[in-house]
């Protein structure tokens, strides 16, 4: 019998290996100038070592995963607040404090940490360390495969299809597109997808290399029977053309998803090649295709939009939320999380699962919504003007709603006891000015008046909560003086960093807290009053 239980166990060993190797690599060229990586006399993480497990020991720390964090999305570490060896190696509980760093800030840029946990990440466990690795990576990868960074993406739009539409959809998705829109351009037989089987035979790369680099590339490869030699040349196009290979000839072969989406994004990124001759005559009726609620298009996502969308994310609802405006309206996914939010709320029975027959889809989408409306009404939220028509047309209304739905989610966290009170602003505020006047540690703690007192917005009251939940957590010596805005941004940094390292699972933005956002502000200190009193 072929396949069975033994083979597959040692097709995924070989992944894993195959996916060790790649990681590294990727790794070792992406962080070979960080000096405290290569330079530090006490533990030199780079180059990491191919043979044995020499990978897997360098992620314990969370050292090179923070760094890593921030290759892929600048800025969303603050590496003052990692842990360091100095004269003796990190002991366990500081390992620990660091992966809680990673996990929290992997989380807050959009990776999917499912079931992973900090003491996971420090006893080495192979397959929950490579996943976290991969999601950092491709969160990298993938940053900029959106109609923000390149509008031509509009180019890839369907006959009838919205660019809400085309927003939502994944970047694997894109990349799909992108890459059938060059096949047609270069071959009229070759379409693919998936990442898999599609592109085993290697033709796919051959006519796409030839497609966006025809002045480098050409058709040889295709003359190679044996697959082997037909992969190695055309990976050698590849690095000529100053694309870092994330792929061996046998990943290509075997059909390693992970590593070939990694591949095809790393060509994308390279060379886009969306400004082509026809491209104004695919899109002459571009303007009809466009709307929202103010028949503009908003390729730009706003910080609290991102920050929603992250945290829906979280969540790890199916399917992935890549835009707003278009993966919500049809009100399914809100209504799974309505069923989080207060489990029994959702009636199941009158839920509409998607997809809906084209003549269904407004009623039966604009029937969920209007149901959102009203389980958030049972739940006090306030949705004055808000009706189930204005979120599935993709209204800002949204926002408001998503809102009140994270607050009431971070909020219903923290229940004392058997209680099935959810706590309130006024419970959080009071509860983190007692404890900032009772510590005795150090005088002179700030104290606040509520989430948008203009004290807050040098994080110092912050600060000091986090060292009185966690005494000497916070370095004083690096804390600025929050007087000026530049002041008040690097404070901030850290703030939110050392939150993510107690454990406190956050998704405002520096910029949230320096310009006083008293929605984000709030979910801050809920979450830190959740660590501090244990809830």
């Amino acid at each position: 019998m072929e396949g069975g239980p033994k083979e597959e166990a040692q097709g995924k060993q070989i992944f894993v290996e195959d996916e060790k190797i790649a990681f590294l690599r990727w790794i070792n060229k992406r962080l070979k100038n960080d000096r405290y990586l290569t330079k530090n006399y006490f533990k030199k993480f780079l180059p990491i070592q191919e043979e044995g497990d020499h990978f897997f020991e360098m992620l314990k720390d969370g050292i090179l995963l923070s760094k890593l964090i921030n290759d892929s999305v600048p800025g969303s570490v603050d590496e003052r607040a990692l842990n360091y060896p100095k004269t003796r190696p990190l002991n366990y509980f500081m390992m620990l404090e660091n992966q809680n760093l990673v996990l929290n800030s992997a989380v807050a840029i959009g990776c999917r940490i499912m079931n992973i946990r900090p003491e996971d990440m420090v006893d080495g466990v192979k397959q929950a360390q490579l996943n976290v690795v991969w999601q950092v990576i491709r969160a990298g990868l993938m940053a900029n495969i959106n109609l923000k960074s390149y509008p031509g993406l509009k180019i890839l739009l369907q006959e009838g299809e919205t660019v809400a539409k085309l927003m939502a959809k994944t970047p694997e998705d894109l990349l799909i597109r992108w890459v059938n829109f060059h096949l047609r351009r270069v071959c009229d037989h070759k379409q693919i997808k998936t990442f898999y089987r599609d592109i085993q035979d290697g033709e796919v790369y051959t006519y796409l290399l030839t497609a966006i680099a025809p002045q480098d590339t050409d058709l040889l490869p295709l003359r190679e029977t044996d697959l082997e030699d037909r992969m190695d040349m055309l990976l050698e196009y590849a690095r000529e053309l100053d694309v870092l290979n994330f792929v061996t000839p046998r990943d290509i072969i075997k059909g390693n998803i992970k590593l070939n989406t990694a591949f095809i994004a790393q060509i994308f990124n390279a060379f886009p090649s969306l400004e082509v001759e026809d491209q104004e005559d695919q899109l002459d009726d571009f303007d009809d295709m466009q709307y929202n609620d103010q028949t503009e298009l908003f390729f730009e996502e706003t910080r609290e939009e991102k920050s929603f969308r992250h945290w829906l994310n979280s969540l790890n609802f199916t399917p992935y939320v890549s835009y707003l405006f278009e993966d919500l309206r049809d009100g399914h996914l809100l209504l799974q999380v309505f069923d989080v939010l207060k489990p029994g709320i959702v009636n199941k029975e009158e839920i509409n699962v998607p997809p809906f027959k084209p003549l269904q889809h407004v009623y039966r989408s604009v029937e969920n919504c209007n149901y959102c409306i009203s389980l958030g009404a049972q739940l006090g939220f306030i949705l004055v003007g808000i009706e189930g028509h204005n979120i599935y047309e993709g209204s800002k209304l949204l926002l408001s709603l998503l809102w009140q739905m994270m607050r009431y989610y971070t909020l219903s966290l923290m229940k004392y006891g058997e209680s099935d009170k959810t706590l309130t602003e006024n419970e959080v505020i009071a509860w983190c000015n007692k404890k900032l006047k009772e510590d005795s540690n150090k005088k002179g703690r700030a104290t606040f008046k509520n989430f948008r007192d203009p004290t807050l917005t040098n994080s110092q009251a912050m600060l000091d909560l986090i060292d009185i939940i966690q005494p000497g957590s916070i370095g004083y010596d690096m804390v600025f003086s929050g007087k000026s805005d530049e002041d008040k941004l690097e404070n901030a940094r850290y703030c939110l960093t050392m939150a993510r390292k107690i454990g406190a699972t956050v998704f405002a933005l520096p910029e949230d807290i320096v310009e006083g956002n008293h929605k984000m502000i709030a979910l801050v200190f809920a979450r830190l009053m959740k660590v501090g009193a244990n809830l």
